[in-house]
């Protein structure tokens, strides 16, 4: 798992048992996976086309975007989940501080 850069476009890849796999948020500038649990869950980050990072959380063939609520921050980046799902990573607030998350089912 990691990213590659073309056209100053940043892709995410995943080569499990000698298949490449692109990792694409749709209409991303930058999309970098950081991990993935033993079912192939995989989490990481992504730039919208104004540069704004969100996180998101690929299953099987479903994208789900991950977002702190914007009351509470911007800029969201998971860096970790665990077998059952559970997902942790960091965030900035509007005062540009640093805050860890723990999201849960």
């Amino acid at each position: 798992m990691g990213s590659y850069v073309t056209n100053f476009i940043t892709h995410g890849f995943l080569l499990r048992n000698g298949t490449f796999t692109n990792i694409d948020v749709p209409g991303a500038r930058a999309t970098v996976p950081r991990a993935i649990n033993p079912k192939g869950d995989i989490i990481g980050s992504y730039d919208d086309s104004i540069g704004i990072t969100h996180g998101f959380l690929l299953t099987k063939d479903r994208l789900t975007a991950i977002d702190v609520p914007p009351a509470f921050g911007t800029q969201t980046s998971p860096f970790g989940i665990n077998p059952q799902g559970d997902i942790v990573g960091s965030y900035y607030d509007g005062s540009g501080n640093t805050h860890g998350f723990l999201l849960s089912k």
